[in-house]
């Protein structure tokens, strides 16, 4: 019966998210004489390197501040066996805002990693890091503002919108980041960009961080933005192909070269259900098939027949992929997996994406986790060994493992809820 099958899913993902990754991060990752967080630990949480990263600092915030959200202290400790204390999580996030905003925002630059004391050590010029320390200052804002702090809310909130502006204008103009443009470079469209802008407009206001009303006042249309992202992240669907590809010309057309075979599941099905979450808060049920559609020919493409697990990259024609380690399987894909087929079924009730979801959910817990130090290895090869025994590195944080768990056991307990009861 589904519900013995949702029931024993819900535990094991309780109980890896609370007993697990989170306490993994809170005993190792924090940093408790300057603030912020470490993200190189080892296998055991031993650090190996004291850089701070922005966009991991940026999600992990933005991490503790849902969790945060979701639950009292009484809830959290009841979940944790004591382990994890709400107001610590709180104290933590918000001593991570502040350093990274103070230190890591200079005139418009948003940089990639600072030194343990704050000193920018690495810039990119990429839009990430603002968008993720955008995430986490709106949400954390707004978790400080549901607890009455209201001056220290509105505070990070307003730093946020700050940043998010900034943010659209280098997605539609990317050269103001200063990257250099080549003659012979094609005007292309990465998937990636419209993505992650859109997740960060979708969370902000489902968090209750922004409104529209509140975005227009600082010049930002909410509304406008999300119709641009959408627009983007279609030009990506091949629907006479049934792919999604990662790079295409920004007209829409096929780039040429092997980087317009370039496919990625694990970000095509993660765009899937960010898709789906719009469409749903907007009640666009076209979008949602499309959503839908975007999730199933990904996964079916990415599944490795033959040792199962998703593939990182592939080529849309089936010639060998360029990239060395397309044939590795990354934590990240199968949490963007967990999460996707959990939505579908929850909003659908169709067994296949239960049976795609558990077909997942039983590969990433039999390969990823850690039971012996907690939280979950990142990489793995084909055959699903083990390749590198960190847990944490610069751009494996605490985030995807936490998201994803702490998504699939909402999802899971609100279909349990609705089951019949026998």
């Amino acid at each position: 019966m589904a519900t013995d099958v949702l029931q024993r899913y819900c535990e094991k993902i309780k109980h890896e998210l609370f007993q697990s990754v989170l306490p993994f991060w809170d005993r190792h990752s924090v940093d408790n004489e300057f603030g912020g967080f470490f993200a190189c630990l080892d296998v055991d949480g031993d650090r190996y390197d004291d850089r701070k990263f922005m966009w991991l600092n940026g999600r992990q915030i933005y991490m503790y501040a849902t969790i945060c959200g979701a639950y009292t202290a009484s809830e959290l400790s009841e979940l944790s066996t004591d382990r994890l204390s709400r107001e610590k999580l709180l104290k933590d996030a918000l001593n991570a805002a502040k350093f990274m905003y103070a230190h890591g925002v200079r005139e418009g630059k948003v940089f990639f990693s600072l030194t343990r004391e704050g000193e920018p050590y690495h810039f990119e010029r990429k839009i990430f890091s603002a968008c993720f320390l955008s995430l986490g200052l709106g949400s954390l804002g707004a978790v400080l503002k549901q607890d009455g702090r209201i001056d220290e809310g509105e505070g990070l909130v307003a730093k946020s919108l700050l940043l998010l502006k900034l943010i659209i204008g280098w997605s539609h103009d990317p050269s103001s980041l200063g990257r250099e443009v080549c003659e012979g470079a094609p005007k292309t469209s990465p998937m990636n960009v419209p993505m992650i802008l859109l997740n960060i407009l979708d969370e902000l206001q489902v968090k209750g961080a922004i409104s529209v009303e509140s975005a227009m006042a600082a010049d930002i249309d909410v509304k406008q933005e999300e119709e641009w992202c959408v627009a983007e992240i279609m030009k990506h669907v091949r629907s006479n192909e049934q792919r999604v590809l990662e790079v295409v010309l920004a007209d829409g057309s096929l780039c040429p070269g092997y980087d317009g075979r370039h496919m990625n599941p694990g970000h095509a099905i993660e765009a899937g259900w960010f898709i789906l979450s719009y469409a749903q808060r907007t009640a666009n049920h076209e979008l949602a098939e499309v959503a839908e559609k975007m999730i199933t020919w990904s996964f079916e493409a990415g599944w490795d027949k033959d040792h199962g697990g998703l593939f990182y990259f592939l080529d849309a024609e089936g010639r060998s992929p360029v990239f060395l380690e397309w044939d590795m399987k990354l934590w990240w894909p199968h949490n963007e997996a967990m999460i996707a087929f959990a939505m579908l079924y929850e909003a659908s009730c169709k067994e296949e994406h239960l049976q795609a979801f558990v077909q997942v959910a039983d590969y990433t817990l039999a390969h990823f986790s850690d039971p012996t130090h907690g939280e979950w290895f990142g990489y793995l090869n084909r055959t699903g060994q083990v390749t590198h025994r960190f847990k944490g590195g610069p751009y494996k944080g605490c985030f995807h493992v936490p998201r994803c768990l702490f998504m699939v056991y909402q999802i899971l307990s609100r279909c349990i809820a609705k089951q019949p009861k026998s």
